[in-house]
């Protein structure tokens, strides 16, 4: 009989609206038997986030040539589209992009605006190369007060850098000498417009600015990606 009086004193604190004993309830009880929704879906996507990238490379006049962007995710998204149960969806962008995007929130609003910006400079023969790692987070330092976030969204930018260009290489095959990518955000509808036609929030991006490549290409590499690539969207993908 005690056991059931409990339980239905419990229930009813839980179930009765404004109970006085319902937060003393709730505090003590809450950790050992309540359940939440993010137990299941710890995070739910409110904002389909999506990785673009632009390229650049010199023609055979040596004149430079920029690209259209290319949406890398819906490229990846395209081996799965239109099939109800897919085996496998590939999320390398998704995954890179946020990542990144975790460490640059860590960095300040000084700090984001210049990493939206180039990191490319002018070298003495009147070309371009990257700007030299130490004088980079020279520079971002005096913008903020935390260098090792500065260093950790450095290094990943680097690494973005790397992926991308080869990806771009694949994808143009040439050479290429820069890139630049930005993070494109689609809030769906609210459940109620979700059968509407008009879209109810408008596309927003973040873009970065340019980067060259510092490391030498791997032919091998940009192999895997060509191949990666006919798998998501085909032969023809230009």
């Amino acid at each position: 009989m005690g056991v059931i009086g409990a339980y239905v004193f419990v229930s009813a604190t839980f179930t009765v609206p404004d109970a006085p004993a319902r937060a003393a309830v709730s505090d003590g009880f809450a950790p050992y038997f309540s359940q939440r929704w993010d137990v299941f879906a710890p995070k739910i996507l409110r904002v389909n986030s999506a990785m673009q990238m632009q390229a650049q490379w010199r023609d055979d006049d040596g004149e430079l040539v920029t690209g259209d962007w290319i949406d890398v995710t819906d490229m990846e998204f395209a081996a799965v589209r239109g099939i109800p149960a897919p085996s496998r969806v590939s999320k390398n962008s998704v995954n890179a992009l946020g990542a990144y995007l975790e460490r640059y929130d860590e960095v300040s609003e000084q700090q984001q605006e210049r990493v939206q910006d180039t990191f490319i400079q002018r070298d003495g023969d009147g070309g371009f190369e990257a700007i030299p790692d130490e004088d980079l987070l020279a520079e971002l330092d005096e913008l903020g007060d935390d260098p090792d976030a500065v260093v950790s969204l450095i290094r990943y930018d680097y690494m973005l850098t790397r992926y991308l260009t080869v990806f771009g290489e694949a994808y143009y095959d040439r050479p290429i000498e820069r890139v630049r990518w930005q993070a494109q955000y689609d809030r769906p509808n609210d459940f109620l417009h979700r059968f509407d036609d008009e879209r109810q929030f408008p596309l927003s991006t973040t873009t970065f600015g340019w980067r060259q490549a510092q490391a030498p290409d791997d032919p091998s590499l940009i192999a895997v990606f060509d191949e990666v690539q006919d798998r998501y969207a085909g032969e023809d993908r230009s």
